[in-house]
């Protein structure tokens, strides 16, 4: 009898477009927790928390970096804001997690911020700081010389901010949907306008889209600023009133301010279809239908939940999915790469990019922050589309699998092939280092591969996987 062998030499992610029969073997139609960096196969880590945690959720978490603070460890300062109304710092290198209250009082935890420096009056050395906004509570200035905070007085009240050319940018001004509001050049105190010389004062514009959508979110781009609504994006170009110019992009916007990553001159969020991404010019649907089936479990209703984040090339989705009204799902986008994996059994409720660390919040543990690296491995799942090998008309019979893995002690896995006919299953202990063979007594026209694995440990397949079977044609 005729045999026949499929070797899955690597592995890219998941693809659900079409119907899911012969894919490229090295592509998933289903897939938890895999992940396929460098085309090899292994699972995603559970995450660690940081040390000490806060007696209110957490509503958004923060970074100050101190350039002028003399001890190096303590430059990073993360700074928190809660649902109790109160601000809190810590140092990010304090390794027993102690925060210090730093402002009460507040009625809005979700704010928007940017990092500046300023001149304290009666002080030539600058301050770095971090500053914050709502649209309740308007903004406020975290100093980073003693970290307390102080009420800016701006023109409106602000829920969102950027820094472009030197300026604070704000907007999401509640019953004022349409206008952008810049500062003074060096200045994020000075709101005034300068009649004499227009380009050392502050100043205001005027985009409206007569529809009722309202910007949502300013994101620096290069040497431009993007004004995100959720229909529409505008660029900002030049560098003073005297040449600022809007351009409205082709495309759409975002559904959700917190699902914008920019990455190179690429920018990611979420859209009503799916994921879109900016290029410069147009927004564009970008390879929806490799995620297809994953983003039909997007809870609309608490869509607005939803954030994202850049981790080295890495673009980091949570939302909610199914009737959770949490994230409770991470879609992972490999930019270099082009992969696709979602990351299950880790809630974020925000991000926060440090370098080449990535933090979040919580809502399952809301006092905590946490980073995504390390834990522990998470349970993997890894489902292979339908296979016949171009020939409907040959039954496939007597599998044979080889595999082999790297751990530090023995790995159980489950092992399944499933035909039309069943599904056939076998428990497999693993050696680190030793080629495993294993007989699935499975038969039919076509087959797919089933992994599963719960063991905590680290480990990955070595040289992938090779599937021989023997062929019996009509």
């Amino acid at each position: 009898m005729p045999t026949q062998t499929v070797t899955l030499s690597t592995f890219a992610g998941l693809m659900q477009s079409g119907d899911g029969c012969n894919l490229a073997s090295h592509y998933a139609v289903e897939a938890e927790n895999c992940d396929t960096t460098g085309g090899g196969l292994k699972p995603m880590t559970a995450c660690t928390a940081l040390p000490g945690s806060l007696p209110s959720p957490i509503g958004t978490l923060m970074r100050l970096h101190r350039r002028y603070h003399t001890a190096q460890a303590e430059r990073d300062v993360l700074v928190a804001v809660c649902d109790n109304g109160c601000v809190y710092t810590r140092l990010l290198s304090d390794t027993v997690g102690t925060w210090a209250q730093q402002r009460t009082g507040l009625t809005d935890s979700n704010v928007d911020f940017v990092t500046y420096e300023v001149n304290p009056e009666g002080s030539d050395a600058p301050v770095d700081v971090l500053l914050f906004t709502s649209a309740a509570d308007g903004m406020q200035c975290l100093y980073g010389n003693d970290l307390h905070v102080q009420t800016v007085t701006t023109p409106y009240k602000f829920g969102i901010l950027a820094r472009h050319s030197e300026r604070i940018w704000g907007s999401g001004i509640t019953g004022d949907p349409d206008k952008l509001v810049y500062s003074a050049p060096y200045n994020p105190f000075n709101w005034a306008q300068n009649s004499e010389i227009p380009e050392d004062g502050g100043g205001e514009i005027m985009q409206p889209s007569w529809d009722g959508d309202s910007f949502i979110a300013l994101k620096p781009y290069g040497s431009y600023l993007l004004a995100f609504k959720k229909e529409r994006i505008w660029r900002v170009l030049g560098t003073d009133p005297g040449s600022y110019i809007l351009k409205e992009q082709f495309g759409g916007g975002t559904v959700c301010e917190n699902t914008i990553a920019i990455k190179g001159d690429y920018a990611f969020m979420l859209g009503h279809s799916g994921i879109l991404r900016y290029d410069g010019t147009d927004v564009a649907a970008y390879r929806q239908s490799a995620i297809t089936t994953l983003m039909s479990t997007l809870n609309r209703n608490a869509v607005q939940k939803s954030c994202a984040a850049d981790r080295d090339g890495v673009y980091c989705l949570a939302f909610p999915a199914g009737n959770s009204t949490h994230n409770n799902r991470i879609l992972e986008h490999s930019i270099t790469e082009g992969w696709f994996n979602v990351r299950v059994g880790v809630n974020v409720k925000s991000f926060l990019p440090v370098e080449e660390r990535l933090l979040f919040t919580s809502d399952e543990t809301p006092g905590r922050v946490f980073e995504m690296r390390g834990g522990g491995s998470l349970p993997l799942k890894w489902i292979s589309g339908w296979q016949d090998l171009g020939a409907k008309n040959v039954l496939k019979s007597g599998f044979t699998v080889y595999l082999c893995v790297e751990s530090v002690t023995e790995l159980t896995l489950q092992l399944g092939i499933r035909t039309e006919n069943k599904l056939k299953t076998r428990l497999v202990q693993l050696q680190p280092g030793k080629m495993k063979r294993i007989a699935l007594n499975a038969h039919g026209r076509q087959f797919r591969l089933e992994l599963d694995c719960d063991d905590r440990q680290a480990w990955r397949l070595m040289g992938g996987i090779q599937i021989d079977m023997e062929l019996d044609s009509d």
